[in-house]
């Protein structure tokens, strides 16, 4: 064997340890072009008995350090330090010189969850010549046999007992809410904040009873559980403090009043639109006609709220107390508001926009036409035709629409953009209402207390240094050829990438306006917001 050859890996925790045999698994890789073999030996723990062992602790001199089975066998010496006395491989002892001897804590690799996901192990990847998955497979799979559920813990019997409860208690509701949600997608084309942030809820919960199932403890479930115990905390004492000062039906009233007011003023708005706003000349037939239009919408939604009193009332009763399950619910909850109480505003948005854009396309259209060219549906592109004459009745009558609509379009313009302004203004207010929702729902303070305190739970990186310990020095100075003396450290991952690597997709995603997509909406009026 080559030197360096041999990697011999043992846990820091052997030390001060009793005689016994060591448990840990190997692998071997040829090289022809450099004509040595490559292995990797990891001891994970000591064991009572010698069947599969890699060797054994021998503290004193009158203890058996022969091979029994296996192909590897190490001798340590663990009294005052860790030190390699021999390694022997397919009977043959290896010089020490040709050891690489590396020291690592098992509880840093063990409990980690991020070095596994950054050193992914492969089965038939070369293990003697890539040692780091190997090594943090082999130690992390004896771990998981040694320990492999704790259910029994009081705490987790609890935890679990409590979120199979709430489960079995939301299953009807959930059918429920994911029946309505789906009709409203679907049938409306509206995503409603409360059901989705509830059916998450729901969602998380079964997250965590599956990791407490399972028998561990994951970054996930402790990050789910800090959140979830946050947002209901947070839940709890906005709605202390709201019904400290009123009553739901108080705050209902005020709603309503809120509701009222806000219809009020978009019927002045139409008044003024029906004038000369702001100095402008519009045709006057046709504001007065859109005047009336959407005024007499404002007082059928008035109405509508009139005669819905008691049954909203009703609602917000409920509403309130499941706002009780956190503060993004109760957000969520608001954002639903908010659209029940503007939804006369999104009516005339929608009328606004189609109004604009079938005036703009006729205008296109009309313009293509007194050109002589038409559009081709079928080959997607502006054709010529002819026109059957220099002068003919296609054209007179292409110039007589196309000149209503140049004259009737500044009118439409100037609705379309009053209703577009109160639209994109109330997506900002939902769009700020979401991001609050969202920010509850990644609430990320027990990664950041995990990176902050230095846990084992959140090292993702690995480095070797070499040992300059005094007892390890000691362990070399009486033997010059003996092996190098490494140490295996760990490093807590950056903030960011604990962050994305801890389960993202269990976690909702952060929600971006598409730029393009409202400016075109806007411009052409073809695409709703």
């Amino acid at each position: 064997m080559d030197s360096g050859c041999v990697s011999l890996l043992v846990p820091k925790q052997l030390q001060g340890h009793q005689d016994a045999f060591l448990r840990g698994t190997f692998a071997s890789s040829a090289s022809a072009e450099q004509n040595r073999t490559a292995y990797v030996i990891v001891v994970t723990w000591t064991d009572v008995s010698s069947d599969a062992s890699v060797g054994c602790i021998r503290n004193e001199p009158n203890m058996r350090s022969g091979p029994c089975a296996s192909s590897v066998w190490v001798v340590l010496r663990t009294h005052s330090h860790i030190s390699l006395t021999s390694l022997e491989i397919l009977g043959q002892r290896v010089p020490l010189s040709e050891v690489n001897l590396v020291f690592y804590d098992s509880n840093e690799i063990c409990q980690s969850e991020l070095i596994s996901r950054k050193y992914p192990y492969v089965k038939e990847k070369d293990h003697a010549n890539d040692v780091v998955p190997y090594f943090i497979h082999c130690v992390q799979s004896d771990a998981k046999e040694q320990y492999p559920k704790r259910r029994s813990e009081p705490l987790l019997l609890l935890l679990w007992t409590v979120v199979r409860l709430f489960l079995a208690v939301s299953w009807m509701p959930k059918v429920l809410f994911e029946a309505l949600h789906s009709f409203l997608k679907n049938r409306l084309d509206y995503s409603s904040s409360f059901l989705k942030q509830i059916l998450l809820r729901i969602c998380q919960i079964k997250k965590i009873q599956d990791d407490i199932r399972a028998g561990k403890s994951s970054l996930l479930c402790g990050r789910l559980l800090t959140m979830i115990a946050i947002d209901v905390l947070a839940g709890v004492c906005v709605a202390c403090i709201i019904s400290s000062y009123a009553s739901v039906g108080d705050m209902y009233s005020s709603f309503c009043s809120w509701t009222k007011l806000l219809a009020a003023t978009v019927h002045r708005l139409l008044d003024w639109l029906s004038g000369a706003p702001a100095g402008l000349k519009l045709n006057q037939p046709l504001t007065q006609a859109l005047s009336a239009f959407f005024s007499y919408h404002v007082h059928l939604w008035i109405l509508y709220l009139e005669l819905a009193d008691p049954v909203l009332r009703g609602v917000a009763w409920v509403l309130v107390w499941v706002g009780m399950c956190g503060a993004s619910v109760q957000v969520a909850i608001l954002s639903d508001l908010l659209d029940l109480a503007t939804l006369h505003l999104h009516c005339f948005y929608i009328y606004g926009a189609r109004l604009y854009n079938l005036q703009t396309s006729l205008l296109g259209s009309q313009w293509r036409a007194f050109r002589g060219r038409k559009w081709n549906p079928l080959k997607q592109r502006v054709d010529t035709y002819d026109a059957g004459g220099a002068i003919s009745l296609r054209r007179v009558l292409t110039a007589v629409v196309f000149t209503l609509v140049v004259f009737l379009l500044p009118t439409t313009t100037i609705y379309y953009l009053v209703f577009v302004v109160l639209r994109v203004s109330l997506k900002l207010v939902r769009g700020l209402l979401a991001g609050i929702v969202w920010v509850l729902n990644i609430n990320p303070l027990y990664l950041i207390f995990l990176n902050i305190s230095g846990s084992n739970r959140v090292k993702g990186d690995i480095y070797f240094s070499t040992l300059t310990d005094q007892h390890q020095g000691e362990a070399v100075e009486g033997n010059c050829e003996g092996p190098l003396l490494l140490s295996l450290c760990t490093w807590p991952s950056s903030l960011s990438h604990i962050l994305t690597d801890a389960s993202p997709n269990t976690f909702p995603s952060r929600p971006s306006p598409n730029w393009s997509f409202i400016l075109s909406s806007i411009m052409f009026g073809e695409h709703l917001l």
